[in-house]
């Protein structure tokens, strides 16, 4: 049996309430006592209408063809898998690996989660002093949730511990069975003496050196070794091993200042824009790379999953 539906209120239980005696009228023309002027005010009125008539329906089929192109159109992708990039990103920068490669890949990379050493703000640099706090621990996890649903074909991390912590939550966690690979090129930059230092200390102690480290990282040096410059170089390395190993989608787990290096090198910036760019602990951002090895950055240090369940890249 068909159900019947309730309509809302309409103009004739408003005439039975009383609110109103209304009936709609005829449009009449004006009425207007010389018949000459008469005759050319209907003309210009039913002018009026036919060209409006026209115009509805000329917007009506217009209208159409957008409906129509817009179905012939592919359906919405996620910012994982957006599409082909051919055309989009031709000479956008230069090819990282130098060669073409056989398909897109898609590179999601992160930083680890937050350390002993980033919560009592000491520098952390190469040094294995630092581990997962719980909180950083929580924040692997929820790394691991929001990627839960992402295709990789391999994982590639940093061999540091805080990395490697975050990776094993992260990869071993979900039994993806392909293997992880370390990476001596993902390892933070090796900042020397600094490294175990509180910032307030070396701010204090070493002024001018650690000044030096935060105003003009490119110029920082200590025993003949520059070590942004160092991070740039295996930031560039890395990309290449990545780009030249099987399979179209990749998971990146490293450090902040190779993160920064990482996104510099993809976009052809210099050394000198190494802080123009921050990553936060568990921070995600994708790359999309063609063919020719060119890559674009679709998402940058995405950190929603870090707040709020149920979030999925």
């Amino acid at each position: 049996m068909t159900q019947l539906h309730s309509r809302p209120a309409s103009s004739a239980s408003m005439l039975r309430s009383g609110h109103a005696s209304l009936k709609h009228k005829p449009f009449a023309s004006p009425k207007i006592k010389h018949p000459g002027v008469q005759r050319c005010v209907c003309q210009a009125i039913h002018a009026q209408t036919d060209t409006s008539q026209q115009t509805t329906h000329s917007d009506k089929r217009q209208q159409m063809t957008r409906q129509e192109e817009v179905s012939a159109q592919p359906a919405p992708r996620s910012p994982f898998n957006t599409g082909s990039m051919d055309i989009t990103t031709a000479g956008a920068t230069a090819s990282l690996c130098g060669h073409s490669i056989p398909a897109e890949k898609t590179i999601v990379i992160l930083r680890h989660g937050i350390t002993t050493w980033n919560e009592e703000q000491r520098i952390q640099g190469s040094s294995e002093g630092s581990e997962l706090t719980i909180h950083g621990q929580a924040q692997a996890v929820r790394c691991r949730n929001a990627l839960a649903h992402m295709q990789f074909d391999s994982c590639f991390s940093s061999p540091i511990r805080r990395a490697r912590s975050t990776t094993e939550i992260i990869w071993q966690g979900q039994g993806r069975d392909s293997p992880c690979i370390y990476l001596d090129s993902l390892k933070e930059a090796h900042l020397g003496w600094m490294e175990g230092m509180k910032q307030a200390e070396a701010a204090t102690n070493h002024r001018e050196e650690f000044a030096t480290w935060r105003e003009r990282p490119a110029e920082f040096n200590f025993d003949g070794r520059y070590p942004l410059l160092e991070v740039f170089d295996r930031a560039a390395e890395a990309w290449k091993e990545i780009l030249e190993a099987p399979g179209s989608n990749h998971l990146v787990v490293t450090h902040k200042s190779m993160m920064r290096a990482f996104l510099c090198t993809a976009l052809a910036l210099p050394p000198t824009s190494f802080r123009a760019v921050d990553v936060h602990n568990g921070g995600v951002s994708i790359f999309r790379v063609n063919k020719r090895g060119e890559a674009m950055l679709t998402n940058m240090n995405m950190t929603s999953h870090m707040h709020h369940d149920d979030i999925y890249y």
